[in-house]
């Protein structure tokens, strides 16, 4: 049995581990309504990563099954955002229609229920991450998502950080060595590593100076947790946002090297923690066989249903082809599985415009309003779900964190492609509102240090 329908039975049969999410529902909504964005921002990747923690057991269980909710009050406080929203281009509701359909394509599966339940938490994904980019009107909205997601990730990282430092010998998969805090799966809980690592990388070299050391420490435990998960993807990922922070870095020698002594002393105080632990020798061998899985699913599975996956059949898996036994290991080759070229077609196009559209945003970068050093590395991030995604279906799973900001960074730049070529650059996002509103503190001077490289 799926974990996610264990965790299903269990809320059906003791609905009052629900308690706590009714709970935290009440105290949003009791928070101002500029405010509330922002906060649902910073409660979604912890909340996500607690449903990843199986070990957490009756938690991971309410966090695992509430986890649309948690989208769903970020979608409400976008919607309810008392700001001026942004008019979408139409393609970008495409989303939420595929998500629907989605759902109706695997009504037949064996898992029906659990199917259902992750498809249903997809559609509240979508609707989340468009209802998030009509609110990116100005770069301050810009800013707030990327500090909001920030400070989540922060929060988040404490879980597996908790798990290191109090359960160390519990904290690792026997027999292999691979990091996995509180049961959670390594390449998993390595996408909130490849999150984070980007986000604190750019808070660095933005938030003020007083908070620079702890950033950079707090960085520095967020890479030694990804070598311990020896998760390649997740290395892959964080290679791909690494770039622009390294260029820039290198222009400024005493900060990097200060940088460096600290982040040493944190990446060698993880990998004293994980003892005889040997990420680097997988890290180093590109053996895999999803090549002969592919293989097999586009040979066996695909050619009896090309067209339309699942719709109409009975019988077969949710989560894998019952030809095969095992999952695609891929989120194209997933969706060919759900959905046959229905799915795929519509998908792959917004994959392909989103990039078109980000790569135009970060040509126009310097004439935007805001850093372009933070265009090139939220342009890098989403490239680098995309990537992963051809090994990993969690760029479409709907229980990450990683996924809902796909889905919002990929709507904010055919949004603003589409802005600077109908309206122009220079009205495409204005600097801010004309109420002068903050959301964030931001360390100008930094800023000024870090960005006159325009990378």
């Amino acid at each position: 049995m799926e974990r996610t329908d264990i965790y299903l039975e269990i809320i059906i049969s003791q609905p009052w581990l629900l308690t706590p999410m009714v709970l935290l529902v009440l105290l949003f909504f009791m928070v101002p309504a500029e405010k509330r964005l922002f906060l649902s921002l910073m409660l979604v990747t912890p909340w996500l990563s607690m449903a990843r923690a199986q070990d957490l057991s009756l938690i991971a269980a309410g966090a695992k099954l509430s986890s649309g909710l948690s989208f769903l009050l970020v979608a409400y406080a976008a919607i309810t955002h008392p700001f001026p929203k942004r008019q979408l281009p139409l393609i970008v509701y495409l989303y939420p229609v595929m998500a629907f359909i989605w759902i109706l394509l695997i009504l037949g599966v064996e898992e029906r229920s659990v199917g259902v339940v992750l498809r249903i938490q997809w559609l509240c994904i979508t609707v989340a991450g468009v209802s998030l980019a009509r609110t990116i009107v100005t770069y301050k909205d810009f800013k707030r998502i990327v500090n909001g997601f920030t400070v989540g990730c922060m929060i988040a990282l404490l879980i597996p950080i908790s798990a290191l430092v109090l359960f160390p010998g519990e904290s690792f998969l026997k027999g292999i060595g691979r990091f996995q805090p509180y049961g959670s799966n390594s390449n998993q809980v390595g996408m909130l590593f490849a999150l984070a690592a980007p986000l604190l990388g750019y808070a660095m070299l933005t938030w003020p100076k007083k908070y620079r050391p702890m950033i950079i420490f707090y960085l520095s435990l967020t890479l030694g947790m990804a070598l311990l998960t020896a998760s390649r993807q997740t290395s892959l990922a964080i290679l791909m946002t690494s770039f622009p922070i390294l260029f820039v870095l290198s222009k400024r020698p005493i900060v990097t090297i200060v940088g460096l002594v600290i982040a040493a002393a944190g990446i060698g105080w993880i990998l004293s923690i994980g003892g005889d632990t040997s990420p680097i020798d997988r890290l180093g061998s590109l053996e895999t066989g999803r090549p002969q899985l592919w293989y097999r699913y586009i040979t066996e599975v695909y050619t009896g249903s090309p067209l339309y996956g699942l719709l109409g059949s009975s019988g077969e898996s949710y989560f894998r082809s019952n030809i095969i036994g095992q999952h695609p290991h891929s989120a194209w080759m997933n969706m060919m599985y759900h959905g046959g070229l229905l799915l795929f077609i519509p998908q792959i196009t917004l994959v392909i415009y989103s990039c078109y559209a980000g790569i135009r945003v970060w040509m126009n970068r310097k004439y935007l309003n805001g850093d372009p050093l933070l265009f090139s590395i939220v342009l890098l991030l989403l490239l680098a779900m995309y990537v992963q995604g051809t090994f990993n279906q969690v760029v479409y799973w709907p229980t990450y964190s990683w996924s809902f900001l796909h889905v919002a960074l990929a709507s904010t730049f055919i949004a603003l492609w589409t802005a600077i070529r109908d309206e122009g650059v220079e009205n495409a996002l204005p600097a801010d509102y004309s109420d002068g509103t903050e959301y964030f503190e931001e360390d100008e001077a930094a800023v000024e240090e870090f960005t006159d490289y325009r990378v």
